[in-house]
């Protein structure tokens, strides 16, 4: 997530009625019709460019025992011109949906195939606006899920706080086993300490005030958990560094 949508999550102000819900389609690329987004980029690019375009999603060959295929349906997950294209087409959807919905949604935030949304109409109106969400094309169909308490979208955690703001911290996920490159490794050690100043970087530009302290002790335990030294720590969190397990 952008630090600008950060920034409008901490501008937002959510009623104990509001849902905090995130759809997903399953999958996106695979599903996409290249017939359908070939047209939406044309306001956006000159015919030479949309020819290159066609090319691209239309030439897709690959080899397998022998036999070569080609990809009559979606776009390929590996090229790069995919993510433009499954844009392109989610705004497009996203658009119609939004406009045909008989109830709107207070925010409406998305990341590629990934929506989070706050919904103030309940939970009968939301089933209400799921089914023609699905039905708008039959290729493209929305998992849901709903809060319990706080909501994971991407790889962050959003939660609500007493005063009806919302807060937002790393999101780490129950299969998470917190294992990462080893101080032991026969590695580079710029490439361990990018590691560690990463997922620092990560925390602050992540977490909210409230939960940028732990979530730097957790980082803390982590390190040492893969070896690392309080020293290599240190420089990975700036000169702002404290242990906050072994403070005399």
């Amino acid at each position: 997530m952008s630090k600008l949508t950060i920034r409008s999550l901490e501008s937002l102000q959510v009623q104990p009625e509001d849902l905090m819900v995130s759809f997903n389609v399953v999958p996106l690329f695979t599903k996409v019709l290249t017939a359908d987004p070939l047209e939406l980029p044309s306001n956006h690019f000159k015919d030479d460019v949309l020819a290159l375009f066609k090319h691209v999603l239309t030439s897709t060959y690959f080899c397998f025992d022998g036999q070569f295929y080609e990809q009559t349906d979606g776009i390929a997950m590996g090229s790069p011109l995919s993510l433009v294209i499954a844009n392109f087409f989610m705004e497009d959807f996203e658009k119609k949906a939004t406009e045909q919905a008989a109830h709107k949604s207070v925010c409406w935030f998305r990341y590629v195939d990934d929506t989070f949304v706050i919904w103030p109409h309940g939970q009968e109106k939301l089933t209400e606006f799921l089914n023609p969400l699905n039905g708008l094309y039959n290729k493209i169909q929305f998992t849901m899920e709903k809060e319990e308490g706080h909501l994971p979208f991407l790889d962050i955690d959003i939660y609500r706080k007493m005063e009806g703001s919302l807060g937002h911290k790393v999101c780490q996920k129950p299969t998470h086993t917190n294992l990462y490159l080893h101080q032991n490794s026969h590695h580079h050690p710029a490439n361990k300490q990018s590691i560690l100043a990463s997922l620092i970087h990560r925390a602050k530009a992540l977490c909210d005030q409230d939960s940028l302290t732990q979530g730097l002790k957790f980082l803390t335990t982590v390190f040492k958990y893969n070896g690392y030294s309080p020293q290599q720590i240190k420089m990975s969190h700036g000169t702002g560094y404290t242990d906050h397990q072994d403070q005399r």
